[in-house]
């Protein structure tokens, strides 16, 4: 079993999308993003079980402290944001889109085809609506091509 974020999951169906096969360490960071996603990958009936707060990813990670990221988020508009709130805010968007409830369980290849069904261009909009225009865009791309690729895994 996996405790993982929402948007966790999703950044790896979103990288899956661009074409990433095999994730690899981030000497800069220390999280397991690369552990989790290559595990997800090689199984999608993997495990997973939804929190807001830190996950597997976030253990290692020399950002985490106290289960708190300390780390902040860049760009116009957000300049300086605290990450830990803003990961919070976009997991509680993401859980009520999918109607999922903080502790949910499922496997990796049941919540692809659920955000499949729950997920488009307008709600990622809405969920990551303090970004610029054209990294939503991207990110609506990729994801929703990472989706549909991952959930023929199976």
């Amino acid at each position: 079993m996996i405790v993982i974020k929402p948007h966790h999951l999703l950044d790896i169906f979103k990288l899956y999308g661009a074409g990433l096969e095999k994730f690899i360490p981030d000497p800069l960071y220390g999280h397991d993003f690369y552990k989790i996603g290559n595990l997800i990958l090689k199984n999608p009936k993997t495990r997973v079980k939804f929190t807001s707060g830190s996950d597997d990813i976030c253990k290692p990670c020399k950002f985490n402290k106290n289960g708190n990221c300390i780390d902040v988020v860049w760009g116009n508009p957000i300049k300086y944001l605290s990450k830990n709130l803003w990961n919070k805010t976009i997991d509680q968007r993401l859980m009520e889109t999918l109607s999922i409830t903080e502790g949910a369980e499922m496997t990796a290849i049941d919540y692809c085809n659920l955000a499949l069904k729950k997920i488009d261009e307008d709600s990622i909009k809405k969920i990551w609506k303090e970004r610029p225009g054209i990294e939503t865009r991207n990110r609506s791309k990729l994801l929703l091509l990472g989706l549909a690729k991952f959930s023929k895994r199976v």
